[in-house]
C-alpha cells in the first residue's frame, strides 16, 4: 500500500547524544513515558533518598494521597504516595510522563540512566506495576489514518482480539482532525495505542498545525507482570530491542494481502518492516525537562495575567500603584515557598 510509506520529514525537537559534544536530532526515539513502582516499606525518607536520590527539603507534603494512600511528597509531577502505618500496601512512587522528563534531568546531574534507577527500584525491594515507553516518530513511516483503513480491511495480524479507534472532524469545512487506533483492551496488561500527536499539540496549544509538522506517536502501556518483566529485560539487555519489539512485533504485524496463501502466510508490509527494524535501534534518551511547576505558570498567565494587566494600567492611568501593593501584601503560603525553592535552585541542589 504505497501511500503508506511517505518521505522522510525535517527533523524537530529531540535530541540524541552522538559523540562527545555533538549532538543530532533524530525524527525516531522512544521514552519512559510512565511510571508506578511499589515498596513494602514505611521508610520514606529511604525511598526519596536511595531510589529517587532526591532531597526530601524540595518536595511538598501533602496530607492526601491516590490509591488509598494517606500522604503525598511530591515535586511537581514526580510524587511518592505513602500509606498509614498498619497499612501494608508501604510507598508507590508515581511519574506520569511530564514527571519522566522532570526526572531525567535529575538522572543526566547524577550521571545515570533510567537503568540505574530501575536497579536501585529493585535493591529496595520495588515491584512495578505499571510501565509505559512511548516512541515519537517524526519522520512518520506510516500514515495513522491509512493504517487504521489497512486494518479495517483484515490486513493487521494481532495477538489482540479487538481494536478501537476515534477521530474528529471540522464540521464546517469537514477538514478531519488526529487519528488515534488502540490496539486491546484498557482493562489488559499490555495495550498499544498509536496517533498523530502533532494534532493533539496543536489543540491543546493553539499552535497551528504546520508549525509541528508531521509526528506520530506510539504509547505502549504495560502493568503488573507484563511491567515487571519488561524492566527485568531492560536491566539484562540494556537496550530496547527486547521491548520494543516484544510489545509491538509481538502483538501487532502489518501485512498485504494474498489471494493465493492463507492470512496467516500474508508477507508483512514493507513499512512495517523498516519500521519495526528500527525500532530495535532506537535510543533511550530524551531532551531532559529542568522547567519545574510550569503547569502553574501557564494558569497564572492564562488566567491572572490580563487581570494583573488591566489593574497595572489602571494604576498608571489613575497614577495609584494597588497592584504592587498587593503582591506586597500577599502571603505566601508553604506550598508557594516551596516551589520558589524549586524555582531558584540549581539541580544540582537537589539530588542527593
Amino acid at each position: 500500500m504505497d501511500e503508506l510509506k511517505q518521505p522522510p520529514h525535517a527533523n524537530r525537537g529531540v535530541v540524541i547524544v552522538k559523540e562527545k559534544n555533538e549532538t543530532v536530532e533524530s525524527p525516531l526515539v522512544s521514552m519512559v513515558d510512565y511510571i508506578r513502582v511499589s515498596f513494602k516499606t514505611h521508610d520514606v525518607d529511604r525511598i526519596i533518598e536511595e531510589v529517587l536520590h532526591l532531597s526530601k527539603d524540595f518536595m511538598t507534603e501533602k496530607q492526601s494521597g491516590f490509591y488509598g494512600y494517606v500522604g503525598t511528597y511530591e515535586l511537581d509531577y514526580i510524587k511518592v504516595f505513602y500509606s498509614a502505618p498498619d497499612d501494608n500496601r508501604g510507598i508507590l512512587i508515581e511519574m506520569s510522563g511530564q514527571g519522566c522528563r522532570q526526572f531525567e534531568s535529575f538522572l543526566e546531574c547524577r550521571k545515570k540512566t533510567w537503568y540505574d534507577f530501575f536497579q536501585d527500584c529493585m535493591q529496595q525491594g520495588g515491584s512495578f506495576t505499571r510501565f509505559d515507553l512511548a516512541i515519537d516518530d517524526k519522520k512518520t513511516y506510516f500514515s495513522i489514518p491509512e493504517l487504521l483503513k489497512k486494518a479495517q480491511k483484515g490486513e493487521c495480524i494481532s495477538r489482540f482480539r479487538k481494536s478501537d479507534f476515534n477521530g474528529s472532524f471540522d464540521l464546517s469545512d469537514g477538514i478531519t482532525g488526529g487519528t488515534t487506533i488502540y490496539f486491546g483492551s484498557k482493562k489488559s496488561e499490555a495495550y498499544l495505542c498509536f496517533y498523530e500527536k502533532n494534532y493533539e499539540q496543536a489543540e491543546k496549544y493553539n499552535i497551528p498545525l504546520e508549525e509541528l509538522g508531521d509526528w506520530n506517536r506510539y504509547e505502549l502501556r504495560l502493568k503488573n507482570e507484563r511491567a515487571q518483566v519488561a524492566i527485568d529485560a531492560l536491566l539484562k539487555t540494556k537496550d530496547l530491542t527486547l521491548i520494543a519489539m516484544q510489545i509491538i512485533n509481538n502483538y501487532v504485524r502489518f501485512v498485504d494481502a494474498d489471494e493465493n496463501i492463507t492470512r496467516e502466510h500474508w508477507k508483512t508490509s514493507l513499512f512495517w518492516s523498516e519500521f519495526i527494524g528500527d525500532v530495535g535501534r532506537l535510543p533511550l534518551y530524551v531532551k531532559p525537562q529542568k522547567d519545574f511547576y510550569q503547569k502553574s505558570r501557564n494558569w497564572l498567565r492564562n488566567s491572572c495575567a490580563p487581570t494583573m494587566k488591566m489593574v497595572l494600567e489602571a494604576d498608571e492611568h489613575l497614577g495609584k500603584t494597588d497592584l504592587s501593593d498587593m503582591i506586597a501584601e500577599a502571603e505566601l503560603a508553604d506550598k508557594h515557598k516551596k516551589m520558589l525553592d524549586v524555582f531558584l535552585a540549581d539541580v544540582a541542589d537537589m539530588v542527593v
